[in-house]
C-alpha cells in the first residue's frame, strides 16, 4: 500500500514539473533585424540669431515695465521693451535733495567758521592791545608801586603773553578744522553726485531697441519661462533674439528614460504640428550631457538636443512652431534579437535559456546593440531557437 502511495506521489510531482515547463513563456528567435526610433518634441528656432539684451551700461537690477509681443516684426531702432524708471527717478530726487542739503550745510558751516574766526581775531587784537599797555606801563620802581603790585603786573603780563600764544594756536587749529569740515562736506557731495550720475545714466537707458530688422522672439530664462512684465532684469541680460530665418533648426526634448543610444550624428525625421503631412530630415548636432527638467519644480527630466535640418522652407518654418520628431538610433536590416527580459547576466557573462527537447538549457551569448526592450545577439543563437522569456521554473 505504501509503495502504491509513493508511486502516486512521484507521478503527481512529475506532472506538476511538466506543467511548470509548459507555463514558461517562450518565443522563437528569427533573423529580423532591429529598428529603434526615439520620440521627441520641441520647436523650431534659427541656427543663427542676434541677441536683444538689456543695455550693458545699465547699473543694478531693473523691473521690466513693457515688452513687445512675441514674434512681432520690428525695424532697426524700434523699442522692443521698456524698463520701469520710477525707482531710478525716486532715487535721483533723493540724491539731489541730499546734495543740495549738503550745499546749504556748507554755507552754514562757512558762516560759522567765519564768525568763529572773527571772534578769535578780535580776541587776539584785544589781547595784543592789553599786552602792549601792560608792557608800556610796567614798572619795577618800588617808590611808585608796592612789591605786590609789581608782582601782579608781572603775572598779568605773563598771562597776556600766554593768552596771545593760545589765541594764535587757536586760529591755526580753527583754520585746519574748518578746512577739514569743508573737505568732508565736499566728499559727501561727491558721493551723492556719483549716485546722481549713475541714476541719470540708468534713466537714459530705460528703452531696449532692436539692433536691426527682424522678428522679435522671446528668450526663455533658466526656468523655461518667457520674460514678463514685472520681471527683474540685469545689465547684459538677454530678453529676446532676432533670428535669421533663412537657416532653421529644431530644438528637441527626449525623456531621460527613452534616451538610450541618443548621440550626435544620428539622423532624425521632423514633422511640423501645423503641417503633419510634411516630413523634414536632419542630423543631431548637439546633445546635452545631463538631463534636466523642462519646467521648474518638475520631477521629469529630459535630454535637450538640436537637430540641424537639411532643408529650410521660410514660408512654413517659423521660429517657435511646435514639432514632433523621431531619432533613428539603431537600424539593422539583419540580426537576431531577443527581448531584454530573456537575457540574464552575472559577473559580465550573459546567457539565455534555450529549449532543448522537453527541457531548457543555459546558453551563453554575446550581446551587441541594445534598445529599451530588445537586445541584438551577436553570437550564441541561431534563427529558429526557442528561448524562455522568464527563468524556467518561475511561474508567471
Amino acid at each position: 500500500m505504501r509503495l502504491i502511495y509513493a508511486m502516486f506521489t512521484l507521478g503527481l510531482l512529475a506532472a506538476c514539473s511538466d506543467g511548470a515547463r509548459q507555463d514558461v513563456l517562450t518565443m522563437t528567435v528569427a533573423d529580423s533585424g532591429l529598428e529603434v526610433r526615439i520620440p521627441a518634441q520641441g520647436e523650431l528656432e534659427a541656427s543663427q540669431s542676434t541677441a536683444v539684451t538689456v543695455p550693458p551700461r545699465l547699473r543694478g537690477p531693473q523691473s521690466l515695465a513693457w515688452i513687445r509681443d512675441n514674434f512681432s516684426e520690428v525695424k532697426a531702432g524700434d523699442v522692443v521693451a521698456r524698463l520701469d524708471p520710477s525707482r531710478e527717478s525716486h532715487n535721483l530726487e533723493l540724491e539731489r535733495f541730499a546734495f543740495d542739503k549738503l550745499g546749504l550745510d556748507k554755507e552754514i558751516q562757512t558762516e560759522k567758521d567765519t564768525t568763529a574766526s572773527r571772534q578769535l581775531n578780535l580776541d587776539a587784537d584785544v589781547n595784543d592791545e592789553e599786552l602792549e599797555l601792560a608792557r608800556r606801563f610796567f614798572s619795577e620802581d618800588e617808590r611808585v608801586y608796592t612789591k605786590i603790585d609789581i608782582i601782579d603786573q608781572m603775572r598779568n603780563q605773563s598771562y597776556l603773553e600766554a593768552r596771545q600764544d593760545y589765541l594764535g594756536w587757536g586760529l591755526d587749529q580753527h583754520d585746519s578744522q574748518a578746512q577739514a569740515e569743508q573737505s568732508l562736506l565736499e566728499l559727501k557731495q561727491k558721493s551723492h553726485l556719483s549716485k546722481m550720475n549713475r541714476y541719470e545714466n540708468n534713466l537714459a537707458f530705460m528703452e531696449i531697441k532692436a539692433p536691426h530688422d527682424g522678428i522679435f522672439v522671446y528668450r526663455r530664462g533658466w526656468s523655461g519661462e518667457e520674460p514678463a512684465i514685472g520681471d527683474m532684469v540685469w545689465s547684459g541680460m538677454e530678453i529676446g533674439i532676432l533670428p535669421d530665418t533663412s537657416r532653421m533648426q529644431a530644438r528637441l526634448y527626449v525623456l531621460e528614460s527613452e534616451a538610450a543610444g541618443l548621440a550626435v550624428g544620428k539622423r532624425a525625421q521632423v514633422r511640423l504640428d501645423a503641417y503633419p503631412e510634411r516630413v523634414f530630415t536632419g542630423t543631431v548636432s548637439q546633445v546635452d550631457a545631463l538631463a534636466k527638467p523642462r519646467e521648474k519644480d518638475s520631477p521629469v527630466n529630459y535630454f535637450e538636443l538640436v537637430v540641424a535640418l537639411d532643408e529650410t522652407l521660410p514660408g512654413l518654418m517659423k521660429p517657435g512652431r511646435q514639432v514632433t520628431a523621431s531619432i533613428d538610433v539603431l537600424d539593422l536590416d539583419t540580426g537576431i534579437t531577443v527581448p531584454n527580459q530573456a537575457l540574464f547576466q552575472k559577473d559580465g557573462e550573459y546567457w539565455v535559456f534555450v529549449r532543448d527537447g522537453g527541457e531548457f538549457r543555459q546558453q551563453t551569448v554575446e550581446p551587441a546593440q541594445r534598445s529599451l526592450n530588445r537586445t541584438v545577439i551577436a553570437s550564441g543563437l541561431q534563427s529558429g531557437d526557442v528561448v524562455a522569456l522568464t527563468r524556467p521554473g518561475e511561474i508567471r
